[in-house]
């Protein structure tokens, strides 16, 4: 059976987008006022699926396994990166390896019904480049099927070159959240459309816990082992229970 965003109620989650940003994350300061205003995107159909997975427009949400996949494509290869993931037409997309098929508000969501959200006692993001973040771990990592057989390398290893020592380990990601607007009426990751980054970007919903790259620009450029831009993949993404 299909619903709009109504089925949030039906899942334990808030009414509105805006809400929504309220339990995740604490809200911050609005974008810069030379920033054009631009209205959220709609979050796509929500889908029951059964057996409690769920659609959110393109991503498909497994509660029981608390993962979900998104698909998109390789955006960029060996130019300088600092971003791992955004929505089309992302602000940042001229530093991105993936392209996402998903907005900043649809990427969130999925992650709140995975059971993550951002610790309220914890103080915003930080600004570009700190040194570390805090936030709940996720596993981010990137398939794709050549020559008709699935491969599947960690998000870590998307970015960094083998030569670079590049290991599944390599990178923690955390689920920061973004932040909304003072009016709550834009999600930053809506307005900017960056999704998953290591340089610390306040704006992104999953980081890097260390920066990385910082003062080595352009040290970060995607591994060979991807397949070619414009390359269909999906980005997967599952929480870490703690202890395991």
């Amino acid at each position: 059976m299909k619903r709009r965003l109504a089925l949030h109620a039906t899942l334990g989650l808030p009414m509105a987008l805006g809400s929504l940003s309220t339990a995740a994350q604490t809200p911050t300061q609005a974008p810069s006022p030379a920033q054009t205003p631009v209205a959220a995107p709609p979050v796509g159909e929500v889908k029951a699926l059964g057996l409690e997975r769920f659609q959110i427009g393109r991503i498909v949400v497994d509660k029981r396994a608390r993962s979900f996949v998104v698909p998109g494509r390789v955006h960029l290869f060996d130019k300088p990166l600092e971003y791992l993931a955004s929505s089309p037409g992302g602000r940042k997309a001229y530093e991105t390896l993936l392209e996402l098929d998903a907005s900043g508000s649809e990427f969130n969501l999925a992650c709140i019904l995975i059971g993550l959200e951002r610790d309220p006692n914890l103080p915003p993001s930080k600004a570009p480049g700190a040194a570390k973040a805090e936030g709940q771990r996720v596993a981010v990592s990137v398939a794709w099927t050549a020559g008709g057989q699935r491969r599947q390398i960690s998000a870590a290893q998307a970015l960094l070159s083998s030569e670079a020592g590049a290991t599944g380990e390599a990178i923690d990601w955390i689920y920061t959240g973004s932040f909304t607007s003072r009016d709550g009426s834009q999600f930053a990751a809506d307005h900017t459309g960056s999704l998953i980054g290591f340089i610390h970007d306040p704006t992104t919903i999953i980081k890097s816990k260390v920066a990385i790259g910082v003062g080595a620009y352009g040290s970060v450029r995607g591994n060979p082992a991807l397949p070619p831009v414009g390359s269909a993949i999906e980005l997967l993404v599952e929480a870490v229970i703690a202890g395991k």
